[in-house]
This record gives C-alpha cells, structure tokens and sequence, in this order.
C-alpha cells in the first residue's frame, strides 16, 4: 500500500510538470565508450548519492526533467525531487535507451543498462543503495558476469563467470545456509570441469575460505589430484 501511494504521487507530480533543460549536450561530452552515460549517477538518491541538481531559479529541482542532445534528440528524462533523482532514463544520440532506474519497491529499486544496439549490458536490482544483484553480458548477449547476495548483503548466494560463448568458466553457489557452505566449481574453455570443492565464508574475516577435499582435472575432464584444505590452507595432496 504504501508502494501504490508514493507511485500516485510521483504521477499526480508527472502530470503538473515537466521541465526542459535549457542545456543542450555533444554526444562526445556525456557519452562514455565503456561505462555509458554516468553524468547522472551522482544525483540518484537512491543509491546514496548525495550531489544536487538546481533548476533554472537556482532552486532544487522538482518534478520531470528533460535534457536534450545539440541534435534535438532526447538525452535524459528523469524524475527530481529536492534536486535528487528517484527515477529516470538515459538515451543514446540513436534513440535508444541507454539506462533505466526505477523503483520496485518502497526500498527496492532496478537499474537496467543497453549497449547502443539495444541489447542489455546489465541488470542491477538494489536494496535500499546496495546492489543485492548484478548481470553483466557481453555485446553478442551471452552472460558475462552475475552475483547475487543474500538479503542483507553478507554472503553470496550466487556468483559466476563466463566464457563468450556463453559456457561457465567458474560458478561458486550456495548449499548450506547455515554453515554458510558452497560449492566452487573451475571450468577449462573447452567446458570440461578444472577444479571442484567448498567453500565456506568465514565471518570474522568477512572473506571465504577452502574446506574439504578439492578435485582437479585436465582438460579431458580426467581427475589428476585431490588436495585437503583446512580453513583455507593445504593440508595434503595426492596426485591421481
């Protein structure tokens, strides 16, 4: 309920005002080649940011804001209350979206971010400012990267990398949520396992340790050596 109410407002706000900004940018000053357009990341109040946007009358700014290319085309929509942004889009000079940030909840909120083609290059949800999970994917749209934490933000549930193709190339997941224990898993490029065991995340040192018997094989998937770790250090090995 309270979710819907703070959504009416923002809308009964859309519907009273929206600004255009009377700047106008050059793609080459607000377009990063690798991280996009970040200009307005420092005045995204959800995510803890702090920095403040004026309107013309050199007032916070309030309520939809529109900024504009030098070409006309639009650069960025976003929502402004007290000079902090809640809500918002980001365009490439194409037309595209570059990055979507919305609320999902009262505390929860989605960032999705394109590459200039229109295929995603990340998906981020937050809780409250913390980024609880996180997806990145290469430009032919294959996983590159995800992890995913528990809800408050400790341990990982899930975490993975890939290959380009698409294949795993390491994968650590969670299986005893008591004892905080996981299960870490190396893949050679050709897919066949590299390496397998446990891991469990230490608390006191906020870090995660090896434990148990770890299994590796070569690149025919042929197990060659077993090595027992205790808290994190070689206890034995034993060639197969």
């Amino acid at each position: 309920m309270k979710i819907f109410k703070y959504l009416l407002i923002i809308s009964l706000i859309t519907l009273v005002q929206t600004i255009k900004s009377q700047e106008s940018y050059a793609p080459e000053d607000v377009v990063d080649e690798k991280f996009g357009i970040i200009k307005y990341e420092p005045l995204n109040i959800m995510l803890g940011k702090d920095s403040i946007r004026n309107d013309a009358r050199g007032y916070a700014a309030n309520g939809y804001i529109e900024d504009y290319y030098k070409s006309g085309q639009l650069l960025h929509k976003g929502f402004y209350v007290d000079g902090q942004l809640k809500v918002y889009k980001n365009y490439f000079p194409n037309g595209k979206v570059e990055r979507n940030f919305r609320l999902t909840d009262i505390k929860k909120s989605k960032m999705t971010i394109y590459y200039a083609d229109g295929k995603i290059k990340s998906e981020i949800e937050y809780i409250e400012n913390q980024a609880v999970k996180w997806q990145d994917f290469y430009p032919n749209g294959n996983p590159e990267f995800v992890e995913e934490y528990d809800k408050n933000i400790q341990y990982y549930v899930f975490k993975a990398n890939y290959f380009e193709n698409g294949t795993p190339e390491n994968t650590l997941t969670l299986t005893d949520k008591k004892k905080l224990i996981l299960k870490q898993i190396y893949y050679h490029a050709n897919g066949q396992l590299k390496e397998e065991g446990e891991m469990k995340y230490n608390k006191s040192i906020f870090d995660y340790e090896r434990i148990g018997t770890w299994t590796l094989f070569d690149e025919t998937g042929k197990p060659t050596k077993k090595v027992k770790y205790a808290s994190g250090k070689v206890v034995s090995e034993n060639d197969l």
